[in-house]
């Protein structure tokens, strides 16, 4: 009965370091994408109101965030499982 408490503690712990580290890879990956565009993403989006870069700022994050699945799915050796 301990054993079964056990493991499902470490699943749930194990379950919120990967997510931590997920958003964190998906947050630096957008952040190296605003460095080398010559946009201030935030500002053209909020401010200027650029749909298209807008939509531009959603695809990287879409992508970066499958690149992370499979990254993290990897590590952990069931790539369906994180999708």
């Amino acid at each position: 009965m301990l054993a079964y408490i056990w493991e499902g503690l470490v699943n749930i712990g194990s379950t919120l370091i990967y997510c931590v580290l997920g958003f964190v890879m998906l947050g630096v990956g957008y952040k190296i994408f605003e460095f080398i565009t010559p946009y201030d993403f935030d500002r053209q989006i909020t401010e200027d109101k650029n749909v298209p870069l807008g939509i531009i700022a959603a695809s990287v994050i879409i992508s970066v965030a499958l690149i992370t699945i499979f990254v993290l799915a990897k590590y952990v050796g069931r790539i369906w499982y994180g999708i």
